[in-house]
Parts: structure tokens; C-alpha cells; sequence
């Protein structure tokens, strides 16, 4: 909940929301919180109930919601950005509308979504958040924004109502992509490394969550390592707060931006291997976490 000046600031504020799932419903329940007006729409009709509830206007298709000039999706890959904001829908909105992009994308997909949003007038940034629902929820995201500086200033009161810090990342808005994937990259290495260097204490009967308590206590501070590192220790998987199968999308999308630069990494086969070994284990909904079964199992 945002204190009495930020839902002052938002008071009468009216957005667009489209896309309901787990971080995309706690994102809408924030803003709700904060005071602005939504007009939300999900494939699923269902996931927007709760919101229709507290206030938020149902839409009835995606033209409905640039209606409302400004518009915040979060979707779960660039295929879903590209069917919803498409060429037709992009071309009915209203002078002077902006979509604010918070998927996960590639950087291509990203300059080309751009580019397409250009062609029909339409402003696009692009702003992927760092962090799971139940910081969305309390508006503490790290949000990665770039795009358009006009268009970037026009939506910030909305990315700091959502976000404990908004970082910029200039005019093109691949730049942010590239930046939230690499940071995922980041976390699929180290859950790698926690699942390999857990697993070598398992085979010698050392207690594994006093290993992540001290992780946290000493060098690897954070939610990555404590968090992840209990779920690997304890082999708690479920709920997921991100699946291994988008797990594996964003390790794609970290070698598509690599090898579009020509950067070639020493461990992309190794975590090829792991995640499309967990994925023939019928892991794709389980946490990312559960990733350390791959090398559980072949240490058996």
C-alpha cells in the first residue's frame, strides 16, 4: 500500500492493464491500492474478477484498453505481445497513446515491436521488473526502463508507484530487455551452482539448509541464493514463483542476445542440457529451482 501522497498523485489516474497471470494480477492489485482507475482485460476472463471487484473496469477486447491512452501488459512471452498488439489493434488507438511493455522479450523482438508501434503512431516502452508477486504486490520492484525519454517521463509516476527504484537504460528499448535477460542468466547460473555445490554436501551427509543459512549469513546474501537455495535444499518446488519451462525461454533468450553480438559462453551447453533434461523429467511447471533434480539424479 502506497502512503496518502502517492494515491493522491494517482487519484482520477486512468491505465490500461492486459495480462492477469500471477505477476501481472499482483502488479493491477498495487496499482488498485494506489488509487489509479484500470481497465483491465486477460485472455482468460476469469483472472480479472477479482480486480472488477475492487473497482477496476472489465474490457472487452484489447481496443477497449488503449482507449484509455496508456496502457501497462504483462505478458508471458514476445508470440503473446505480438498476437495482442498487433497491426489492426495497434492502428485503432487513439492519438497519442503508449504501451508500456513489462514482458520478458528478446532484444530483437523488442526493436521490432518498437518499430511496429512507431508505424501506427503508437509510443512503446519497454519496462521488464525484477522481482516475485509478493513484491509486486507491495510495490518494491526493480523496474528497467527504457524507450522514447518523453514517453519514459510520461509513465513514470505509474513505474515508481510499482517499483522501489526505476532504472533507465536510455533511448532504445531492447537496451532494457538485454538487461533483465542477462540478470536471469545470472540467476540460472546460480542455480546451477547451488544445485552442484548442494548435492556434493548431500553425499556426505552435511546438513544442506545450514549450508543456505550460512550463504545468506556470509559471501551470497539475497533473495537468490536464500531463497532459491532453501527450495533446492528442501526439494520444494511447488508453487512455482517462475517455471522451469519459462526458465528455459529465458536461457534462449540470453543466447539469442549473445549470439547476435557474437559472444559465445563456455556453459551454454552444459545448461542447455540441464533444463532440457528437466523438462523431458515433465518438470515445466515446477519452480526454475527444480533445475538441481538434473544433477541430483546424475549423482545417484
Amino acid at each position: 500500500m502506497t502512503d496518502g501522497s502517492d494515491s493522491a498523485a494517482a487519484a482520477g489516474s486512468r491505465i490500461g492493464f492486459v495480462g492477469l497471470g500471477s505477476m501481472g494480477s499482483a502488479i493491477a492489485g498495487h496499482l488498485l491500492d494506489s488509487g489509479y482507475q484500470l481497465v483491465v482485460w486477460n485472455r482468460s476472463e476469469a483472472a480479472a474478477d477479482e480486480h472488477v471487484a475492487r473497482g477496476a473496469v472489465r474490457a472487452a477486447s484489447i481496443a477497449e484498453v488503449l482507449a484509455t491512452g496508456t496502457v501497462f501488459s504483462m505478458l508471458s512471452n514476445e508470440s503473446v505481445v505480438f498476437d495482442l498488439f498487433d497491426a489492426e489493434a495497434l492502428a485503432a488507438a487513439p492519438p497519442g497513446t503508449v504501451h508500456v511493455d513489462m514482458a520478458t522479450i528478446g532484444a530483437s523482438a523488442a526493436t521490432r515491436l518498437a518499430d511496429l508501434h512507431d508505424k501506427h503512431g503508437v509510443g512503446y516502452v519497454a519496462a521488464p521488473v525484477l522481482g516475485r508477486p509478493p513484491v509486486a504486490a507491495a510495490g518494491q520492484l526493480t523496474v528497467l526502463a527504457a524507450g522514447d525519454p518523453a514517453l519514459v517521463e510520461r509513465v513514470r509516476p505509474v513505474l515508481e508507484t510499482i517499483g522501489r527504484r526505476v532504472w533507465d537504460f536510455g533511448a532504445d528499448p531492447s537496451a532494457a530487455n538485454v538487461v533483465k535477460i542477462g540478470v536471469n542468466f545470472l540467476i540460472i547460473h546460480a542455480l546451477q551452482a547451488m544445485a552442484e555445490s548442494i548435492t556434493m554436501l548431500e553425499k556426505r551427509d552435511i546438513d544442506t539448509e545450514r549450508f543456505v543459512e550460512l550463504l545468506g549469513d556470509s559471501l551470497f546474501p539475497g533473495v537468490v541464493y536464500s531463497g532459491y537455495g532453501k527450495a533446492i535444499a528442501t526439494s520444494t518446488y511447488s508453487p512455482p514463483g517462475f517455471t522451469t519451462e519459462l526458465g528455459f525461454k529465458d536461457l534462449m533468450l540470453a543466447l539469442d542476445a549473445a549470439h547476435a553480438t557474437g559472444v559465445s559462453f563456455p556453459s551454454e551447453n552444459a545448461l542447455r542440457t540441464v533444463f532440457e533434461s528437466a523438462l523431458a523429467a515433465g518438470q515445466e511447471n515446477l519452480d526454475w529451482a527444480s533445475i538441481a533434480e538434473v544433477t541430483r539424479r546424475r549423482s545417484s
